[in-house]
């Protein structure tokens, strides 16, 4: 099947999507300390979650804990206690279907949301997965901690970076909480991830036809593809160099999982017309670019990325609506900007001469 992906920058109006919430968590019921009493996950941790070590050399229960965090209440932490290469420590349970069976007639997009802290790393990442019975994989979300961008694939869909319009990968904003949100539509097999703090960025992806069971004209159970398993993966590093003294430690809040019956609404007006406020000049630039605005939108910050999304340099501004950046040590090429500013991100390109 043709696979084939388009990415957005949407205004989502979710005060018309009629659903349902069918479980929710942020962890404040749980007294702060260790999650669980088991890493092989067989016994249960506490709420019906399980912990589990992909890594059982030095493996401790120390890895999964309840932390209060200021402002936020009780969270998850997925520590590292013993930093093995390839160690990755994960939570997840299996009674989702148990949920999604309790939804109401033709709530058949599946929405889950969560939210992570994208702290400063050199190393590793953090996974998040929804499997069908046959554990196969119906959406996978990676966030890379080092270069802060999401990865997402889905059933029979290879991985795909999460972009702009304009091919930019997108980066998400650095040591903040962000809310990630994603559906699978059993309508039309399509699965949609959405990050609201970035102007509501939406990218949708085709994928296989995915079924919700029951059975055919002649009673033979049909293929059956509803949520069975959530999983959070935080892997403990790749490396034991001692210069990656920052490896990514997974942060989890504010699981929301809910069934609706209307699927994102795409305007693809707002990253536009954000850009599109945005002068450079000289373009292309030898030494300085300027870079205004007529709508006194205040930029805090530029990051410099080239064509394959590799991240150059970041330059921190105060709150200014013209902004000089120096581009003298960039190769003659093409870059992207991203420009975060008071209303949200915009990207421009950039050729240095």
């Amino acid at each position: 099947m043709k696979k084939y992906i388009v990415s957005l920058i949407a205004g989502i109006s979710f005060n018309l999507v009629c659903g349902q919430t069918l479980y929710t968590e942020n962890f404040n019921n749980y007294p702060v300390g260790n999650f669980g009493t088991d890493y092989t996950g067989v016994i249960p941790a506490q709420g019906g979650w399980y912990t589990q070590d992909a890594n059982f050399i030095g493996a401790s229960n120390a890895d999964y804990q309840v932390v209060a965090e200021s402002g936020r209440g009780n969270i998850l932490y997925l520590g590292y206690t013993n930093r093995a290469p390839n160690n990755a420590h994960r939570v997840f349970r299996n009674d989702v279907n148990t949920y999604w069976q309790q939804r109401t007639t033709n709530n058949n997009m599946f929405k889950i949301s969560f939210d992570i802290f994208t702290q400063v790393t050199n190393d590793a990442a953090s996974h998040f997965f929804v499997e069908n019975k046959l554990t196969q994989r119906l959406l996978g979300i990676t966030y890379h901690g080092k270069s802060r961008n999401l990865q997402v694939s889905g059933k029979i869909l290879a991985p795909e970076l999460l972009k702009y319009n304009n091919s930019a990968p997108i980066v998400l904003p650095v040591d903040t909480w962000v809310t990630i949100e994603a559906y699978v539509d059993y309508n039309n097999s399509n699965l949609y991830i959405s990050i609201p703090t970035m102007n509501n960025y939406t990218a949708v992806f085709k994928m296989t036809t995915l079924e919700l069971g029951g059975t055919d004209t002649e009673g033979n159970p049909l293929p059956d593809d509803s949520p069975i398993k959530i999983s959070f993966i935080g892997n403990g590093g790749i490396s034991t160099d001692p210069k990656l003294d920052k490896p990514f430690r997974l942060r989890i809040d504010n699981i929301n999982i809910s069934a609706q019956n209307t699927v994102p609404t795409v305007n693809l007006s707002l990253n536009e017309h954000l850009s599109s406020q945005f002068n450079l000049y000289p373009n292309p630039a030898t030494n300085l670019v300027n870079i205004t605005n007529n709508e006194n939108i205040l930029v805090q910050q530029v990051t410099v990325y080239d064509i394959v999304g590799k991240q150059l340099s970041t330059q921190t501004f105060n709150s200014q609506a013209e902004i000089q950046l120096n581009v003298e040590n960039l190769s003659n090429g093409t870059y992207m900007l991203h420009i975060q500013t008071n209303e949200g991100m915009a990207v421009k390109k950039l050729v240095k001469k």
